[in-house]
């Protein structure tokens, strides 16, 4: 199978699984006026494969279509369009710290890397272009038996209706990474 083929299999595979997440979803809870941290994109729906890139309701923004994706990507190691609002931020014990999808159509995570660091994601072809090689970090092999797609995808993913809560009871600096867009990073240090 060659990688544009592999490549639209996964994505399609995401897909499916995050419309049947996103259905089974419940809204999360609110924030209550702490630290919001918005998963960020600009997918172009028309450009990406098929199911990848949910159409964008607000409309907002300019749009970034997956060739153009690729080849940023490909020579910065990352795109501006994709990101959390909060690449670093500080709190003290016990404020509300919560991530949700933001402004855009992909799926994203919000995994907490602390114990690994930062590095590569579960999306081979991502890897080699943020990396140099395809290899992809161990959490990815556990594959979740319903949504044919790594566990950490719908334990940590972030779509519409789903929020993650961060753990702030206990001082300490915490790593939370996009394990689909391996450049996506933010760093929570509760004091």
């Amino acid at each position: 199978m060659s990688k544009d083929h592999r490549l639209r299999a996964v994505f399609s595979v995401l897909a499916v699984a995050t419309a049947s997440l996103a259905l089974a979803a419940t809204a999360g809870a609110s924030s209550g006026g702490g630290v919001v941290v918005q998963a960020r994109d600009a997918c172009d729906h028309s450009s990406f494969p098929a199911g990848l890139c949910a159409e964008r309701a607000d409309h907002s923004g300019g749009t970034v279509t997956f060739d153009e994706l690729l080849a940023v990507v490909g020579k910065k190691h990352s795109h501006p369009a994709w990101r959390f609002t909060e690449d670093k931020l500080t709190v003290h014990r016990g404020d509300s710290v919560v991530a949700q999808f933001g402004r855009g159509g992909e799926v994203h995570t919000f995994s907490d890397v602390t114990k690994t660091g930062f590095g590569p994601g579960c999306v081979d072809l991502l890897n080699q272009l943020v990396f140099g090689k395809p290899d992809v970090a161990p959490v990815c092999s556990e594959i979740d038996p319903v949504a044919g797609v790594p566990e950490v995808f719908v334990k940590d993913g972030l779509f519409p209706g789903r929020t993650i809560t961060v753990d702030t009871s206990k001082a300490g600096t915490q790593l939370f990474e996009c394990l689909i867009h391996p450049w996506m990073r933010t760093t929570v240090t509760v004091q």
